[in-house]
């Protein structure tokens, strides 16, 4: 089986966290009327983010893809 590029694992980690309405991160180096308002946003834990990794390589090992 052929090793799935860290890249497209958190891509689509990302991908799936969106999905599920979550925050990823916010870019905190970006000006304050850049980034959107938190008001409503769900953001990960350290150990979610782990999961969503995860899962995300899991179903790219599973489609073949990465």
């Amino acid at each position: 089986m052929a090793e799935i590029d860290d890249a497209t694992v958190l891509a689509h980690g990302q991908a799936l966290a969106a999905q599920d309405g979550f925050t990823w991160e916010i870019d905190f180096n970006s000006p304050p009327e850049g980034r959107p308002s938190f008001r409503g946003m769900h953001f990960l834990s350290e150990e979610r983010r782990q999961e969503y990794l995860a899962r995300a390589r899991v179903e790219l090992q599973e489609t073949g893809e990465g």
